[in-house]
């Protein structure tokens, strides 16, 4: 063997294992018995106190009674000797495999019981182990109760046609799965069987629904479809008149007219969300005609009249100047004076002001502006646009910056 073999061979010697050396009586892996009996014998030693097994593998080619009587007679003595245990399989028809792996699990784990039992963390365990046994008040022996029917059930064989019937076999005959309904009613414990499959009753308020439900209540519907289909035939509806009251007049005029109001205010609706994007002329570029003005007023329910009136009384006085139209040179000092004074009433004019109907308004816009100023003077500002510096020495700019030492602001 290499190295590389000793090594795990020699691994099995630390291992709580149990050992199964192969053997192939065949001799088709290129090693005679003999030799296969004499590396056991080598190795043997690493196996001390571990349960051993002698595998016999590729039984369907040979078996040990097909050996020579001097080879038996030697596998054999390995078995008594050494107290191995000789099992035999093949690997080819799996016959023998289970049996063999389930008596070297069995054995392994005896073993390893053993080994613990003979420890000293037994005495530490076994201590806190109690088995309860019932005290016996008289010497009436008791056994295990088994049903009758139990003791006498043939065992399950799937090959037997008389075998009883299980969920599975339900299964398959009522389809499959996703098919067959698994009935939990059948085993119901009841005084009378028939008892099983009826319908549980539902309650709802403290009273059983089934005490409203009228069992007629299908011939009766069957009755009345077949009257109603008697009528049609007999044209009983076709000669009724339509019977129409003041009321229901009343009704369908309301609806007309809130549905007429509805339309108009959807249609407003829409004709000012168009308007959002066109441009709007100012006010003072729009002119209206007194006709306008009074039709506006007309459906404010105002009176016009007083304003046909005055503008149809309200005249222009002329000047002296529109009565004189006198050109002067353009470099004359009486055409600058003119364009100055004609500058200067322009400006007269208070922007402030403008638009503002009486000293009422006046004085409530000026209220609303110092009070809309108010903020910015407790912070002494100039208006809105001062610049405004929240923290003048950030202490991220200004901590760890120390020339000696540092200084952990954390």
């Amino acid at each position: 063997m290499n190295t590389i073999e000793m090594q795990s061979v020699t691994a099995l010697a630390h291992l709580r294992a149990c050992i199964m050396f192969f053997m192939d009586l065949s001799e088709q892996c290129g090693y005679s018995v003999k030799d296969q009996i004499t590396l056991y014998q080598n190795v043997k030693p690493l196996f001390v106190n571990k349960p051993t097994f002698i595998v016999i593998n590729k039984i369907d080619v040979t078996r040990p009674e097909d050996l020579p009587e001097d080879e038996q007679i030697m596998l054999k003595e390995i078995a008594e000797r050494d107290g191995a245990q000789i099992v035999q399989l093949s690997c080819h028809t799996d016959e023998g495999v289970i049996d063999v792996r389930n008596t070297a699990c069995d054995k392994l784990l005896a073993a390893r019981v053993d080994f613990k039992l003979k420890g000293n963390k037994i005495n530490e365990v076994i201590n806190k182990i109690h088995l309860a046994e019932p005290i016996a008040r008289d010497d009436i022996p008791r056994t295990p109760f088994i049903p009758e029917q139990v003791k006498g059930r043939p065992l399950y064989d799937m090959k037997d046609p008389k075998r009883r019937k299980l969920e599975r076999d339900l299964e398959a005959e009522g389809g499959g799965p996703g098919v067959f309904s698994v009935d939990l009613k059948k085993k119901y414990l009841l005084k009378n069987d028939e008892w099983k499959y009826d319908a549980i009753p539902e309650i709802i308020d403290g009273k059983n629904i089934i005490d409203f439900v009228d069992p007629d209540i299908a011939e009766k519907l069957d009755a009345l479809e077949r009257e109603e289909q008697k009528l049609e035939a007999e044209g009983y509806y076709d000669s009724a008149e339509e019977m129409v009251d003041s009321e229901e007049e009343e009704t369908k005029r309301l609806a007309e007219i809130i549905k007429e109001k509805k339309k108009l205010i959807i249609q407003a609706h829409r004709a000012k969300k168009m308007m959002k994007n066109r441009p709007v002329m100012p006010r003072t570029v729009i002119t209206k005609s007194v006709e306008e003005m009074e039709e506006q007023l007309g459906q404010l329910g105002l009176d016009a009249s007083a304003i046909r009136g005055r503008s149809l009384t309200r005249k222009r006085k002329r000047t002296e100047t529109d009565d004189m139209d006198v050109d002067y040179p353009p470099s004359s000092p009486q055409a600058s004076r003119s364009i100055s004074v004609a500058r200067s009433k322009s400006a007269v004019r208070d922007r402030s002001i403008a638009g503002l109907a009486d000293t009422k308004q006046q004085k409530e816009t000026e209220k609303q502006k110092k009070l809309s100023q108010r903020k910015s003077n407790l912070l002494a500002k100039v208006g809105e646009s001062d610049r405004s510096i929240k923290v003048k020495r950030p202490k991220h700019l200004f901590s760890s910056k120390m020339t000696n030492g540092k200084k952990d602001w954390r």
